[in-house]
């Protein structure tokens, strides 16, 4: 792998934003400086006005452009989904993934027959275990969201007749199909000592215990960290127990707001947490503990899709394209469609902006480098600590989820424009949510994986 450079780019490093150049050499970054004196046989990428960020982490996402990680291919004229074209539907969706800036990706389960999850397990591991692959680092482990749910009535849009026991023989035969690639798992608190001793023994493993989509109170919940999860399942979605009583002192949402041990996803589509919200929690939580994921779907980036169905669950299109919702429901929203790039945007923008709070009476706006920072680590920084992948000394010999030397050189070059008030009026006045506006748009330039140049 050939020498690079990164010249002029305003490079957004994990405390601060600075003008310069960036050296890659093989795979990581080898020297971040004001200058760097170029040599012949470099590569030579002259990124003016353009920012450079650490490419982007999703450790929550369902499928996209037509393809779902569990089911296959999808197909819009008989709304079914097929194994047949796995590794053609898996190859075009990692692309388009990337195209968005990301740089790994955490494909992530819902509640389906563990006969459906073994195959599909086993033909994902056969494509990235293939050398020729062209993606294969882009796809970073298996988030097992749906198997272990509990109770009915908080399933969302899962379907319950999936529903399986808290099981370490469970999870043992479908990491096995998976290769050994389960690294975070939904093991909500409901399921009791059952739950915590499997929560203790996956999390002394390394596995990352989640939980969501559960009905416990505040003291179970708490039971459930105190043994090892520490991640909470799109939190304000899902849904998830809450109380303002004095009694069990609150809910789940409640305790995984107290826990710094928790670190919690967010959703930031606009729809299934408002903006307001959005800033609360990071508020509340701090900028350290709080991870954005898309949750999308294999309809996103697909307009030839208005209705559909998954494993017995009906959903919809939003009429604006921008959401999807389970059919005849309208506050029961369907994963989403939302791209890391678009998400990444919306943060950006929310935090530039002064916003009225809900919990918070007020918020400021930050300035343009403070939000690109604290955005950035929310996007990439944030899942990488969680995962065990940001620092330099892990089991892959390296790290990434910021720009720093010695990382992999997962970066992602974007433009960061503000269109015209005209144009900011008018998409404000369609806006018929009242949500706010936003001023600046990401584009998506150039990605690098792990040093290979992949431009979109």
């Amino acid at each position: 792998m050939g020498k690079q450079l990164i010249q002029e780019a305003h490079i957004v490093l994990p405390d601060r934003v600075i003008k310069g150049d960036i050296r890659i050499e093989n795979g990581r970054i080898a020297e971040i400086a004001d200058y760097i004196l170029e040599e012949k046989s470099w590569e030579i990428n002259h990124c003016k006005g353009k920012y450079l960020l650490p490419g982007f982490i999703d450790i929550h996402t369902h499928g996209a452009y037509g393809f779902d990680f569990a089911l296959g291919v999808y197909n819009a004229e008989n709304d079914t989904f097929s194994h047949e074209a796995y590794e053609e539907g898996l190859n075009k969706a990692l692309k388009h993934y990337v195209s968005c800036g990301a740089t790994r990706i955490y494909p992530t389960t819902f509640a389906a027959p563990l006969g459906v999850l073994e195959q599909a397990f086993k033909h994902l591991s056969t494509c990235i275990e293939d050398t020729h692959f062209p993606y294969e680092e882009l796809v970073g482990g298996i988030n097992l969201e749906g198997t272990f749910l509990k109770l009915p009535a908080f399933a969302g849009a899962q379907n319950p007749n999936f529903f399986y026991p808290a099981s370490l023989a469970t999870f043992e035969q479908l990491d096995w199909a998976s290769g050994g690639r389960l690294c975070i798992v939904n093991i909500p608190p409901d399921h009791g000592p059952t739950g915590l001793h499997m929560t203790r023994f996956l999390s002394q493993k390394g596995i990352v215990v989640a939980g969501g989509h559960t009905g416990a109170m505040a003291k179970e919940f708490g039971m459930a960290v105190d043994a090892g999860l520490n991640l909470a399942v799109h939190f304000l979605n899902g849904p998830s127990q809450h109380s303002e009583k004095s009694f069990f002192n609150g809910g789940a949402e409640e305790e995984i707001l107290r826990r710094d041990e928790v670190f919690l996803e967010l959703i930031v589509d606009g729809y299934h947490v408002h903006p307001s919200y959005v800033r609360d929690v990071i508020a509340r939580k701090g900028y350290e503990r709080v991870i954005l994921i898309t949750d999308s779907m294999f309809a996103r980036d697909c307009t030839d899709i208005k209705h559909f169905s998954l494993e017995g669950i009906y959903g919809e299109v939003g009429e604006n394209r921008e959401y999807l919702r389970v059919l005849g429901k309208a506050d029961t929203l369907f994963g989403s469609v939302l791209r890391s790039d678009k998400g990444f945007e919306n943060v950006l923008n929310w935090l530039t902006q002064d916003m009225i709070g809900i919990w918070y009476r007020e918020h400021k706006a930050l300035n343009l480098p403070e939000a690109l920072v604290y955005t950035s680590q929310m996007a990439s920084g944030n899942p990488a600590r969680l995962l065990g992948i940001y620092e330099n000394e892990n089991h892959s010999g390296t790290g990434t989820g910021s720009i720093e030397v010695g990382k992999w050189a997962d970066l992602v070059l974007v433009e960061v424009q503000e269109p015209s008030s005209e144009i900011s009026l008018a998409k404000e006045r369609s806006n018929e949510l009242g949500l706010p506006s936003n001023s600046f748009q990401v584009r998506v330039e150039d990605v690098w994986l792990r040093g290979n140049k992949k431009t979109p």
